[in-house]
């Protein structure tokens, strides 16, 4: 746990701490954020998103946005942890599994601080956030964490084989974004495409998101404990297929 965290703080120091605004960033992006969303959504295209209208399109979007975004950015930071850090595990005795948790943990962190602020903004602007929504919510984002976590364990192994991964999986990410209901609601889709929703995994966050947190609805049933049983499923599987591959690292760094 010491050395995890010495990566923690190495990783948050030179990604965030080091940049001209520091961890600053983490509050005047999501405020930034928020006033596209008003101008572009609300004032341009004048977006009506059914299951919106009664908590107000910015908050609608910002509740799932920053969910996704946390899964999105950490993931694609993390796909090239091992090929980043090659000349330190070959020379030292440690464990890539520790530095990819710390790059995850560290690009979590900060999508956390900027979530938080996204919130107190909506908040004081008006946006009906419920605070026990909020406090059930943390479980949620932490079965979020660990679902990334596998993933980010599967694609940084296969990265160190397959160096055009990381480009491929921006463009994945990209499509995937697109499939998860952030910057719509299922009830706008045809029934046959509503329920080929329930296929993708990252869809039940922003809709259990928004439910606790601008709905009030703090009653947990199957589709939470599914969602848990994936974020496990994903989780070994990733740690699996990186201790199978990590005997081999060496050879391809």
């Amino acid at each position: 746990m010491q050395l995890l965290g010495h990566f923690f703080r190495r990783e948050f120091r030179s990604r965030y701490l080091g940049s001209m605004s520091g961890l600053l960033w983490a509050v005047i992006h999501p405020a930034l954020q928020l006033m596209m969303y008003a101008v572009v959504f609300e004032k341009i295209f004048k977006s009506r998103i059914i299951g919106a209208e009664a908590h107000g399109l910015v908050a609608y979007l910002a509740v799932g946005f920053w969910a996704w975004t946390l899964f999105a950015e950490s993931s694609s930071r993390a796909v090239t942890t091992v090929v980043d850090n090659a000349a330190l595990i070959g020379k030292v005795a440690v464990s890539p599994k520790l530095l990819l948790i710390a790059t995850v943990s560290a690009s979590a962190a900060l999508h956390l601080v900027g979530y938080a602020a996204a919130l107190t903004l909506l908040t004081l602007t008006g946006s009906a956030i419920d605070p026990i929504g909020v406090l059930l919510a943390i479980p949620v984002l932490g079965m979020l964490l660990l679902w990334t976590l596998g993933f980010s364990l599967l694609v940084a192994a296969i990265q160190v084989f397959i160096r055009d991964l990381a480009q491929v999986l921006a463009q994945v990410l990209a499509f995937w974004f697109f499939l998860t209901p952030v910057l719509y609601s299922r009830a706008m889709l045809p029934e046959f495409a509503q329920a080929l929703m329930d296929w993708n995994p990252l869809t039940y966050y922003p809709e259990r998101l928004r439910a606790l947190i601008l709905d009030s609805s703090y009653a947990f049933g199957w589709a939470d404990l599914t969602a848990l049983a994936v974020a496990l499923a994903m989780f070994a599987c990733g740690s699996f297929v990186f201790g199978r591959l990590r005997r081999h690292f060496e050879d391809f760094l």
